[in-house]
């Protein structure tokens, strides 16, 4: 997708120009007043004065109705309809784009809705009623999902359990996501990418941030065992044999030249330096993978160097295509 979107309001104006990668998802990060969700409005024609250009997969957007650009659109708060039941606010979706039953029960399946299915949405907690919205969106086999701050208003735990979810859903269904957020741990869980904007302008890209990839070893009771070398790992989450999953280290991790030993901590994993460390970063090899990462290092650090790398704290998600 590419856009150049112009946007004049009282006190306010958004210059946006960029060209969003087709696979994984696509943070776009920036303090609130930044400009983030009438970019995102922008983008799926529900603001259709400030559109100068937006194309997808080489077809023109420009001017075309948001019904007509094969867009799901998750908001802020759910926006079910409160007098549907579950099962009848994702056919609403469905019947958008001619959805067939089998495709409806996948989107189902992979978001684990059957059980909420009869309910109405006001016997829905916070996250559920999130997940449905995201299925309702993806019932409508969209191109592109546009995400806007979808996790706002719900608890720490409420949103560790949801992002998983959400990566799940574009993962699985191959559906690139435009994802508005503020919220670092977000970023690191979800990003493939992150595109910042500031008072109205984009200030550029930022690569995903570090993890781990591992391959999913074992599978049962909403548990999944990752392999990274030759160590493994469990998680929480529903996966399949054979799957790739990403760890994302965020600030949980601890790098360090001694072995620690007998430890609390989740996963233990040995790793060499391979560069010295320049302004605060080092690369390093660990389980088969090049990671660079922040680091201290003591002033004797070469090339070759053993490391341990400790997880303090373990997530994962299913990985996107690479």
């Amino acid at each position: 997708m590419s856009f150049d979107i112009a946007a004049r309001f009282a006190g306010f104006t958004l210059e946006a120009q960029a060209e969003i990668p087709p696979t994984g998802i696509t943070a776009l990060s920036g303090p609130s007043g930044s400009g983030k969700t009438t970019l995102l409005r922008a983008i799926a024609g529900l603001e259709p004065t400030a559109e100068r250009s937006v194309t997808f997969a080489g077809e023109v957007w420009t001017g075309k109705r948001p019904e007509a650009r094969g867009i799901g659109y998750v908001f802020q708060d759910a926006r079910l309809f409160p007098h549907l039941s579950v099962r009848q606010n994702l056919d609403y979706g469905a019947r958008r784009r001619g959805t067939s039953v089998a495709e409806l029960d996948a989107v189902i399946d992979a978001l684990d809705l059957a059980a909420l299915l009869p309910r109405s949405p006001e016997r829905l907690s916070g996250g559920e009623a999130r997940r449905v919205a995201l299925g309702r969106a993806l019932a409508s086999r969209p191109r592109i999902l546009l995400m806007d701050e979808p996790l706002t208003g719900l608890d720490r735990a409420r949103k560790a359990d949801l992002m998983p979810w959400i990566a799940r859903a574009v993962a699985g269904f191959g559906v690139p996501a435009l994802y508005v957020t503020h919220s670092q741990n977000e970023i690191a869980f979800l990003a493939d990418r992150t595109l910042g904007i500031a008072e109205g302008r984009l200030t550029g890209w930022s690569p995903a941030a570090p993890q781990l990839l591992g391959r999913v070893v074992a599978a049962v009771d909403g548990r999944v065992d990752v392999a990274l070398g030759d160590r493994t790992v469990r998680l929480a989450g529903r996966g399949a044999v054979g799957e790739t999953w990403a760890l994302p280290l965020g600030d949980a991790y601890v790098l360090s030249t001694q072995d620690p030993g007998h430890s609390t901590a989740p996963l233990r994993l040995p790793a060499t330096l391979i560069e010295p460390p320049l302004d605060g970063q080092c690369r390093i090899e660990v389980a088969g993978q090049t990671l660079t990462l922040p680091w201290t290092a003591p002033p004797d650090a070469a090339p070759g160097t053993p490391l341990w790398l400790t997880l303090t704290r373990v997530t994962g998600r299913l990985a996107g295509p690479r």
